[in-house]
């Protein structure tokens, strides 16, 4: 699943990072005083169940849930991310030479975007 928007005339969308893992918390919101608590878990099936089983057990049906990951903001077209790809790595270098280089990288770029 992922999320787009247009900002500065650029398309961004908004990913989960492939490295990263879903974790679900939860916490039970009965208003009797329960202090239940769903420790974090990426297994979201069974913390699912878990929440499922306090309200089995207690007759509590009300929680708060936290749903969490890692994201990660991309711009949709390549041509785009190569050419600013070129220009983070003009900024980063020292030498002339490498600036020069850098700097024909992000013509090309901007000259196959056209």
């Amino acid at each position: 699943m992922s999320v787009r928007s247009t900002l500065r005339s650029l398309v961004y969308r908004l990913l989960r990072h492939p490295s990263s893992e879903v974790t679900l918390t939860a916490r039970c919101m009965s208003g009797d005083g329960c202090r239940w608590e769903l420790d974090a878990t990426n297994d979201l099936d069974a913390g699912s169940i878990a929440i499922m089983s306090h309200t089995a057990e207690t007759g509590h049906g009300l929680f708060t849930r936290r749903v969490e990951d890692v994201a990660v903001v991309v711009l949709n077209n390549e041509q785009e991310q190569a050419c600013r790809g070129a220009v983070n790595r003009l900024e980063l270098v020292t030498s002339s030479e490498a600036r020069r280089e850098a700097a024909e990288e992000t013509e090309n770029a901007r000259a196959d975007h056209r």
